[in-house]
């Protein structure tokens, strides 16, 4: 299985809630951004998504909508509407053990590709437990894990 873990890009600390945090200009400039990246890195390996799983959080929404655009942008062709999933297992309290059970379960289910995008802490807790790697976080770094019979292994990290 083929995991891109990815944090939500620059947000703005206005806001009178965490979830309602929204992204900054350059929050939107760097998710857009990324998805060009992830675009060409799936057309360049004729990669589809199985899953695309986000924090019902403003800013990772409004991240992934900045990604599909990206995506878009470079002629990556999918459709999004039966694959994506808003969950509420991975806000930045989210567990990984709960993250890593669900990732079980779709691969179980045929599950090959699958897109997350979430929040510090959970995002770098989730790629250590599935690699034992650290990798830092910035807004909008994109971790790509390779996990195969429960032994994941850090392929690349993309940087906006």
């Amino acid at each position: 299985m083929n995991i891109w873990i990815m944090r939500h890009g620059e947000a703005s600390f206005h806001a009178k809630t965490d979830n309602e945090r929204p992204l900054t200009e350059n929050g939107h400039m760097m998710a857009f951004e990324q998805g060009k990246k992830l675009g060409e890195i799936f057309n360049n390996q004729k990669i589809k998504l199985d899953k695309v799983i986000v924090s019902p959080y403003l800013r990772a929404q409004q991240t992934k909508e900045n990604v599909f655009k990206g995506l878009q942008a470079v002629g990556f062709v999918q459709s999004f509407a039966n694959i994506e999933e808003i969950w509420e297992e991975i806000t930045p309290s989210g567990n990984p053990n709960i993250v890593v059970d669900y990732l079980h379960f779709l691969r179980e289910e045929g599950a090959q590709n699958i897109l997350i995008i979430s929040h510090l802490p959970l995002v770098f807790d989730l790629v250590y437990h599935l690699t034992k790697h650290n990798v830092n976080f910035y807004p909008a770094v994109i971790a790509e894990i390779e996990w195969k019979q429960d032994v994941g292994k850090v392929i690349d990290v993309v940087y906006p």
